[in-house]
Order: structure tokens, then sequence, then C-alpha cells
């Protein structure tokens, strides 16, 4: 016996798209103005994020570079400072 196939209820359609043969595609209803808005910004996320990303770094490693710099001279110093030949730990 072949399983029943349950009736159900239709659905009702909020919104739909009619695609164009031009591909221009046309929503009804039109979407709002704060809907293009983030529809808009949504577009631009993927950048934004990268773009916070590379400067995060780059503020870190000026971070890091900073603190490196006077350890360098320092230890420049130290040697300088040491006689050629003494070993000490």
């Amino acid at each position: 016996m072949l399983p029943m196939i349950i009736p159900q209820q239709s659905r009702a359609v909020r919104t739909f798209e009619v695609t164009t043969p031009a591909v221009r595609v046309y929503q009804f209803p039109r979407p709002t103005l704060l809907q293009r808005l983030l529809v808009l910004l949504y577009s631009y996320a993927d950048t934004a994020i990268l773009s916070v990303v590379i400067f995060g770094i780059l503020y870190f490693a000026s971070f890091l570079a900073e603190m490196i710099g006077p350890l360098s001279v320092e230890a420049c110093q130290d040697r300088i400072m040491r006689p050629i030949g003494s070993f000490e730990k």
C-alpha cells in the first residue's frame, strides 16, 4: 500500500520576486528604505570586517615594535660596554 499524502494548508505569500528576461529583479511589495539600506550595508560587511582585522594587526604590530625598540638598544649598549673576550653570564 502506498503512503497517504497528508494535505497541508496553503501558505500565504507575503513577498515575491519577478525576474524579467533582461535579468532585472522586481520585488513586491517594494522594500522599505530601511530594508534597502540594510541590504546595502550588508553587501559591504565583508570588506569592512577585513579592513578592521588588517588595521588591528597593524596597530598590534606597531605596539610590539615600540616595546621591542628600547630592548634592542639596551642589548646593544650592554654588548658595546663589555670588553672583548670577557664571558660573563
